[in-house]
């Protein structure tokens, strides 16, 4: 499937054009006949389309352009949504095929590479239909023919791996091989064994997670413009990573310097990262964004940005970082429905929950309700909170009917509306309160409900939106929380 949807904050790097002469590349599709084709490329983990072009009543097509494009792994795109890839590091080819065997009936002329590629293509497809047909065969087959079978199996699968190395042997230098290689397994030894006779059980994901990158060269921005590279990282990432934010951090950093060799590459790896851990469904986690961009950003490392977009990344992340778990709370000071004053940092309470709200909210709706009866319930084990409900919208009626209809009147239910006259903000009609235009960026208050939970000393335990942490999840840290 064709993606064309841009990450936000990922600013893509536009198509460098290094060469002046343009591209052009003859196909034909037999079995194809007056219809369109796409020419898309690979880019990170998504695909985007660059060219088409018209099929002709003889299945023949022409992509061509003015700028040659950037080498990597491409994609021609056929009406019925089938397609088949080639290597573009050359600018200009022929190719052809037929649609009912595209990847066995595939030739090119002036193009070494694609050549190779197909003819490594055509190598393992033989192998595959062969061995579906052992498998086939095995289903119904006695035992003592399933072990010739398995023998069958295990020297095809011997002679698939000595082709691959000897293709990569005998070709460094072409794209393919480094997506072979890259996409290659790392061989892990037996662990040693320690003086006492034990084994070290973390010995071989050490291995495993040190030489992950041995055969990925991060100095080659090809790579991507091809699935191998965006998978190597994310696998990193995901997988070899411990989803804690300092560990997260070193591994951030680890991947960023091996891609200082280039500055594509570099480019990309911290557009991606800084992208990833933005808005992270992981509770914690923007301290690994918060981090990058001090590191990346604001030291003016990044020059791939303008004044406005540099300004604004720069300011999510002051805004966020007094945010960060284990940071003392800012303080509220606002008035209840009776203009009460409520100062945040004089509740004496063990812990303090803040819920900001929408009355109009359809998740508030449904939230709110359940933190509710978990609420009652600790009060009831005779554990020590306070919540401080926050509306964000300043419609005295709807604040008031939420209150009712929620039953949340126990709480300490804050809103701001002295400081609003006909819809204007003036701070001097209230100036012993938060000023409430101020509330949204104090807390990056970016959608609704909003949960912060601090302890007695107003530290940070929980920074939630919508789908960060569950209420049962929440309610069990409560739970473990008032037991210190």
């Amino acid at each position: 499937m064709i993606k064309n949807t841009f990450l936000l904050l990922f600013t893509l790097l536009p198509f460098y054009s290094v060469y002046s002469q343009g591209y052009k590349y003859n196909g034909q599709v037999v079995g194809l006949n007056d219809s369109t084709c796409m020419l898309a490329y690979y880019y990170g983990d998504k695909q985007y389309a660059k060219d088409t072009a018209e099929i002709d009543a003889n299945g023949k097509f022409v992509f061509e352009g003015d700028e040659a494009l950037d080498h990597g792994m491409y994609m021609v795109v056929l009406p019925d949504g089938n397609y088949f890839e080639m290597v573009i590091t050359e600018d200009k080819f022929s190719f052809s095929t037929s649609l009912n065997n595209l990847i066995g009936d595939m030739k090119f002329t002036n193009s070494s590479e694609n050549e190779k590629f197909y003819r490594y293509m055509q190598f393992i497809s033989e192998k595959q239909t062969a061995l579906k047909a052992l498998q086939d065969k095995k289903e119904s087959a006695t035992e003592t023919e399933k072990k010739k079978i398995d023998a069958q199996i295990e020297s095809m699968s011997a002679t698939v791996m000595n082709f691959q190395e000897n293709f990569t042997s005998e070709n460094p230098d072409i794209l393919f091989s480094k997506i072979l290689l890259a996409s290659k397994e790392i061989d892990i030894p037996e662990p040693p064994i320690n003086s006492d006779g034990s084994i070290d059980s973390t010995f071989q994901f050490n291995y495993y997670k040190s030489h992950f990158f041995d055969n990925l060269d991060f100095s080659d921005d090809r790579l991507l413009r091809t699935p191998v590279f965006h998978s190597k990282i994310n696998t990193y990432l995901e997988n070899l990573t411990a989803k804690m934010p300092d560990s997260l951090i070193v591994s951030c950093d680890y991947l960023i310097s091996k891609s200082k060799a280039n500055p594509k590459v570099f480019r990309y790896l911290v557009s991606y990262l800084t992208s990833k851990y933005e808005r992270s469904k992981i509770m914690g986690l923007e301290k690994v964004f918060v981090h990058l961009v001090k590191k990346h950003y604001a030291t003016n490392e990044v020059d791939w940005l303008d004044e406005a977009q540099m300004f604004k990344i720069v300011d999510r992340a002051e805004t966020i970082e007094p945010l960060m778990l284990g940071s003392k709370a800012p303080n509220l000071v606002l008035r209840d429905s009776s203009d009460v004053i409520h100062n945040m940092y004089n509740l004496s309470t063990d812990l303090t929950m803040i819920i900001f709200y929408d009355p109009d909210c359809g998740h508030c709706k449904k939230e709110i309700p359940v933190i509710k009866q978990n609420y009652d319930e600790w009060l009831k084990d005779g554990i020590s909170i306070s919540v401080m409900a926050v509306s964000v919208e300043l419609d005295r009626e709807k604040w008031v009917d939420f209150i009712k209809t929620y039953d949340i009147g126990d709480w300490i239910n804050l809103a701001e509306f002295k400081t609003f006259v006909d819809g204007e903000y003036n701070r001097e009609n209230d100036p012993y309160v938060t000023p409430f235009p101020y509330i949204k960026q104090l807390y990056d208050i970016n959608g609704t409900p909003k949960v912060y939970l601090l302890d007695k000393d107003k530290n940070i335990l929980v920074n939630a939106i919508k789908g960060n942490i569950g209420v049962e999840q929440l309610s069990e840290l409560i739970i473990n929380e008032s037991k210190k």
